[in-house]
């Protein structure tokens, strides 16, 4: 069962559907670009999983869930992303879920063929609405829930409250969003998120690991400087929500 809490989007589809209205007024061919399905999916992976990995232990440790709450995605058109207050399409908000369960997180909206230069993911807070369907207490308050253990067996658990939004840019400059390719997957990697914390120094409270604004402030900085850098956007041709054989990125953080 996926375990994840979605807001209202009333607004968010009033947005999007008066964002499309006028895509549908300015670009195009002589016969128009009917609208068709797209779809957004999110997960976690690890780019180096035999140090870190999603589930499964590596040699420096593992991450077992992976709880954010994520806003509404705005996709940029092409020749927008360098303007102080960049017009997007819309892409509804996915709210709070666990992206290291396996399971299909993911959002479907209509769209028009086009291209883009990036995209803006924003990082919320969960409040006190957010806490239910086995969304952990401690979540609220927070954008990001890390838990997993090292591989000497220390539970930790990383609590971040910052709202960044965080700016995909266009590796080639643009890409095209179509009916023939209308499925995006955003990916987080847990082994950028988590690279040069320095666990030796970290202070233990019965024998685990709490990472929080409180606790070990220091590592939140290095996970909080390394966010948008673990984040990126690629194709996902089956439509799984995972990583295709051949992964083609197509925007990344920085």
């Amino acid at each position: 069962m996926l375990r994840a809490v979605f807001r209202p989007v009333v607004p968010a589809l009033l947005a999007l559907t008066l964002c499309l209205c006028a895509f549908g007024c300015s670009s195009g061919t002589e016969t128009g670009n009917p609208p068709f399905q797209a779809e957004l999916s999110y997960g976690a992976l690890s780019s180096a999983p035999l140090l870190i990995g999603v589930g499964e232990p590596g040699s420096e440790g593992v991450v077992e869930s992976a709880w954010l709450d994520l806003g509404a995605v705005s996709l940029i058109g092409v020749g927008s992303c360098a303007e102080p207050e960049p017009m997007g399409i819309l892409v509804p908000a996915l709210g709070v879920g666990d992206h290291a369960s396996g399971k299909h997180n993911s959002t479907q909206f209509p769209l028009a063929a086009s291209e883009y230069c990036g995209l803006d993911l924003p990082f919320l807070r969960a409040m006190p609405q957010d806490i239910q369907n086995g969304v952990p207490k401690e979540l609220e308050e927070h954008s990001v829930m890390l838990e997993g253990a090292l591989a000497d067996g220390t539970p930790f658990t990383l609590l971040a409250p910052a709202t960044p939004t965080v700016r995909l840019k266009a590796d080639a400059g643009g890409f095209e969003i179509s009916q023939q390719h209308a499925k995006t997957l955003i990916t987080f990697d847990v082994a950028t998120w988590l690279a040069n914390l320095d666990w030796s120094n970290a202070k233990r409270i019965d024998g685990a690991i709490v990472i929080s604004a409180d606790d070990n402030p220091a590592l939140l900085a290095q996970f909080e400087s390394n966010l948008a850098r673990g984040v990126a956007l690629y194709r996902d041709a089956d439509g799984d929500g995972k990583l295709d054989t051949d992964p083609v990125r197509l925007a990344h953080g920085e």
